[in-house]
């Protein structure tokens, strides 16, 4: 296996191994005590930190491969190698200028495209990464994501607590058991997430049909 899939299934595990103690902690404390409510609720922010920390994660690992494949844009798929020229699309946007657009058209496009691709801007979660953003990212670089809609209202629902719990509303998990299902939830959206990027890499769906 190669080193960036190792690193993939790496993060995965320490993250999970990390959920897992914590809820060894939390069988510990009393039931319907205060500490087990502090306990669950801590573990809520847990929950939230590691989906959208492996996710920015994956996402940048695969960004990082492809850089270091050093493909030349034309060969990319049209998603990829435009995400690629974000920066590039931007600073145009700033100047549409007739002559600048000609520049580019004629010019500074078709050397973009002989060039590898660099990702310089990443996919962004904005610290609020509910489903409808991370399905986005994803169709971004053409992940297919079926689990997030699987699982949409309950991805919802683990932002929209974070949220509340981070603001120090007083938003109560009911117990161990409700957790669990959430938990569930995010876990099968980062192993789908971990598993369309091994896939890609090593089919090389990221490159054009010839």
């Amino acid at each position: 296996m190669a080193d960036w899939a190792d690193d993939i299934e790496n993060d995965l595990n320490w993250r999970e191994a990390e959920l897992a103690a914590f809820k060894i902690t939390i069988a510990s404390a009393g039931k319907k005590s205060v500490r087990e409510k502090a306990l669950l609720r801590a573990l809520w922010i847990l929950l939230y930190a590691h989906y959208e920390g492996f996710c920015k994660f994956a996402w940048d690992t695969y960004f990082d491969v492809l850089e270091q494949l050093s493909c030349p844009r034309s060969l990319l798929i049209d998603n990829i190698a435009s995400f690629s020229l974000n920066r590039e699309f931007k600073i145009l946007r700033g100047n549409l200028s007739e002559d600048q657009l000609w520049k580019f058209c004629t010019s500074d496009f078709i050397s973009l495209l002989c060039l590898p691709a660099i990702f310089k801007n990443r996919l962004e979660t904005n610290s609020n990464l509910w489903p409808s953003l991370l399905k986005e990212n994803c169709e971004k670089i053409c992940l297919n994501m079926k689990s997030v809609d699987e699982y949409n209202s309950r991805l919802k629902t683990l932002v929209s607590r974070r949220n509340d719990i981070a603001h120090g509303q007083r938003m109560v998990i009911k117990d161990i058991d409700e957790y669990i299902k959430y938990e569930h939830a995010v876990l099968v959206v980062m192993h789908e997430l971990a598993v369309n990027i091994i896939d890609a890499i090593e089919n090389k769906s990221y490159l054009k049909a010839i």
